[in-house]
């Protein structure tokens, strides 16, 4: 039962990380003067093998498809939901996240122009 198990959870792994995780550029990720790249970093560097670099204290994660996000296969399959997993250890890279997710979870819905008409 177990490698059964194990059979069908490797399919939706590849089913799912195919349909929810794979990159493809649109127009969105050239905003803000990225003409030339993608803002959101594809495609990726292809990485064989994760690591710690104790130049930049920083893990860097394996990476086999450089337009695929990094992904946990357990969220991914019972969550069914697309997802970034990032290694935020402390430093810009922290410092970044937090000012991204503060700004995200906090997304006004009242348009800037319909706050400005209230003053």
């Amino acid at each position: 039962v177990l490698q059964q198990w194990e059979a069908v959870f490797v399919t939706e792994i590849k089913r799912c990380g195919e349909v929810l995780q794979r990159h493809r550029c649109r127009p969105v990720c050239h905003k803000y003067g990225n003409d030339d790249r993608c803002r959101f970093l594809f495609p990726h560097e292809v990485v064989e093998a994760s690591s710690f670099d104790p130049e930049t204290n920083s893990v860097i994660l394996m990476c086999r498809d450089s337009t695929v996000n990094y992904f946990n296969p357990y969220i991914l399959v019972f969550c069914r939901h697309n997802h970034d997993i990032k290694c935020i250890l402390s430093g810009r890279g922290a410092k970044a996240a937090m000012f991204y997710i503060s700004d995200y979870i906090t997304k006004m819905d009242v348009k800037t122009y319909e706050v400005l008409s209230l003053l």
